[in-house]
């Protein structure tokens, strides 16, 4: 079975989508005859086998025309010449995350699978139209529709009025593994946070939570440089460092550094990449699956959408608000229950084995 993943966006770059795009597609060339991936010839000048750290790569096709990330009608142009490039190659199944692309290869007759990761809200007024007007979810051509989370899957259901049948909930996955380490009396810890600098995620928290303590050692990782500039300038005291973004090949190595890792959102606003959008109802982080691979203990905000997969003093410690003095209280309070913390560091690290990127390509690939 030939799959074509037709795919709007850079590679490789720190984009999330894009690393959980070129690990579904490496773990996808392992159960199928060929793997294509298409996108743009945009993204940093690197090598992506090397970037991402790929062992078994897919075949990545780059269409030369466009040079630049496609927007305006170059988006739609996009979507129609990468179906092309997959006619070519004799595709089978095709996959997107794009709906516009959906769309065509529908009206092309064209057997695909649709991944949804939000709402409509991000879309532009044609998608928008086509997708209230048309059953493109609910085509015979369109063999599973997977959602990211439960809660894109009730959106479907109710604002899209699409076949429950037809939709499979496949979260995010991790391609880290590490071993297990118990966590021990330390008398400074190293705390640290992996993943976008956009402040709904929690950038300017970690900030306020460096300044108020001064005993343990923060460190966060992402974003580029001038983010990193940005927010070096608002931090006060120096027991937080901040560095760019890690390419996915070292990230493993970083991690296993930290005793405790944080993952801070705002529960009624989260931006994605670039600060558009909400994504608070749907998001399925990457970061959480790789925090949860790595064994180390989590204190994550308390959203609902976050408790389809973590579970608040079983594989982590949640808190439900984002004021720094209620997590730094957390924090102090660690050296005083390491065998519950280690409880909870073990079951979120046994967790991570049920959500890795083999076993996602293999639910995406289920009863085809």
């Amino acid at each position: 079975m030939r799959i074509s993943y037709l795919f709007n966006s850079s590679l490789p770059s720190i984009n999330p989508g894009s690393l959980q795009v070129i690990k579904t597609c490496e773990s996808l060339s392992k159960f199928s005859n060929q793997v294509f991936l298409i996108s743009p010839n945009t993204g940093l000048k690197v090598n992506i086998k090397k970037f991402y750290g790929l062992k078994k790569s897919p075949k990545i096709l780059k269409v030369k025309y466009f040079k630049k990330f496609p927007q305006g009608i170059n988006y739609y142009l996009f979507s129609l010449i990468s179906i092309f490039y997959g006619v070519f190659f004799k595709t089978d199944i095709y996959i997107t995350r794009n709906l516009f692309t959906l769309f065509l290869l529908n009206l092309m007759n064209k057997k695909s699978i649709a991944e949804i990761h939000h709402d409509l809200s991000n879309e532009g007024r044609i998608v928008k139209f086509l997708y209230n007007n048309f059953k493109i979810l609910n085509s015979k051509n369109t063999l599973k529709v997977i959602a990211i989370t439960n809660s894109v899957k009730k959106y479907l259901i109710k604002e899209q009025k699409v076949d429950q049948k037809k939709i499979y909930v496949i979260p995010s996955a991790s391609g880290i593994k590490s071993k297990f380490v118990n966590f021990k009396i330390k008398k400074s810890y190293k705390i640290g946070y992996f993943g976008s600098f956009e402040k709904s995620k929690g950038s300017d928290f970690i900030i306020k939570l460096s300044n108020l303590d001064h005993k343990n050692k923060y460190y966060m990782f992402g974003g580029n440089t001038n983010e990193v500039k940005k927010l070096n300038k608002k931090k006060k005291s120096n027991n937080l460092i901040i560095e760019k973004y890690i390419p996915y090949k070292y990230l493993g190595k970083f991690i296993s550094k930290m005793d405790v890792l944080l993952m801070p959102s705002n529960k009624n606003i989260l931006r994605s990449l670039g600060g558009v959008g909400n994504i608070a109802k749907f998001t399925s982080p990457l970061k959480l699956f790789d925090y949860l691979a790595s064994g180390k203990l989590i204190i994550s905000s308390k959203l609902k959408v976050f408790e389809e997969i973590i579970t608040n003093n079983k594989d982590c410690i949640m808190i439900n608000n984002l004021d720094p003095h209620k997590w730094l209280k957390k924090i102090k309070g660690l050296n005083k229950k390491v065998n519950k913390i280690n409880k909870i560091k073990k079951n979120a690290y046994l967790l991570s084995k049920k959500y890795s990127y083999d076993n996602r390509a293999k639910l995406i690939l289920k009863n085809l």
